[in-house]
């Protein structure tokens, strides 16, 4: 049996979500059309009130009306849940089913139980966070010895540069020629022993700075590799933030990335352990009258 969505087939007559809605929004209006002309005969008589209650007979019209709304409002709220009942249900079985079979996989949140792809996932990482060490240590160590032959190719080149300039100096001090003669020759033999060390270090060199600029090579570029079947593994930075005790976090650094709702319900409580007597700057705090109809 195919696991395609029939929703998503080419041809299907089975409508889609928006269509449902229409739908049974439909069989809404048509089934409880009596609740809809309840609710509008009430917004009828409320368009009556006038804004400002003048006296009791008033008042009693008031609260009767607002007692009548709220009971209306039970009785559609009761609809509502009777009617859902059934999709909700069903909806769990859906969730329970998919997010079940989802989970085995991979965990769908980050405080649930790890599934067969994270357990994979932290060997995987395990395993080439080894190698990626290993390789930035074989790196950091072939730049230091390059930068070691370098230096020491540096050290040859000013050498042989002064051996080449003292044995030309040599052979200008020399009074007889067959002396200058010999002492000529040196200095040519030390000129070219010079550029040669000259072109050693300069190659040195090269090899010393590629060797540093591998050092500097993104994990993503040193462990970038594609499997046979095309699969490509890398790695990355993973930024992270895990409270190990609440306690002792800054309060003052976290407060402006709390959202309001979470804020105003920290304030209920607070106000409710003093007994909404003790006042806090930036809020109010108290009791104050309120009508109620019952």
């Amino acid at each position: 049996m195919s696991e395609i969505n029939p929703r998503t087939a080419i041809g299907s007559n089975i409508p889609d979500s928006i269509d449902y809605a229409k739908n049974e929004i439909q069989r809404l209006q048509n089934e409880y059309a009596e609740t809809s002309r309840s609710v509008e005969s009430l917004l009828g008589e409320f368009d009556e009130i006038p804004e400002i209650i003048e006296d009791d007979v008033q008042k009693s019209i008031v609260a009767s009306l607002i007692k009548r709304m709220r009971d209306t409002t039970k009785r559609i709220d009761g609809l509502r849940e009777l009617e859902k009942m059934p999709y909700f249900r069903r909806g769990q079985g859906v969730d329970q089913f998919f997010n079940g079979l989802f989970d085995r996989l991979t965990r769908r949140e980050k405080r649930n139980r790890p599934g067969a792809a994270d357990v994979l996932q932290q060997r995987l990482t395990d395993y080439d966070t080894k190698l990626l060490l290993a390789e930035q240590e074989r790196r950091r160590k072939e730049a230091a010895e390059a930068e070691r032959k370098a230096r020491e190719a540096r050290e040859a080149e000013a050498k042989a540069a002064k051996e080449a300039e003292e044995r030309h100096l040599a052979a200008e001090r020399a009074r007889l020629p067959e002396t200058r003669e010999i002492k000529q020759e040196a200095a040519a033999v030390a000129e070219e022993m010079a550029s040669a060390a000259r072109i050693e270090a300069a190659v040195a060199n090269d090899q010393a700075e590629a060797a540093y600029v591998d050092t500097l090579a993104r994990p993503a570029d040193i462990m970038r590799n594609r499997g046979a079947d095309g699969t490509l593994t890398t790695m990355a930075r993973e930024f992270y933030a895990e409270i190990e005790n609440a306690n002792l976090l800054d309060k003052e650094a976290l407060w402006p990335f709390i959202g309001l709702d979470a804020k105003e319900k920290a304030l209920r409580q607070w106000a409710k352990t003093t007994g909404h007597r003790q006042q806090m700057a930036g809020a109010k705090i108290g009791d104050r009258p309120k009508s109620v109809v019952r």
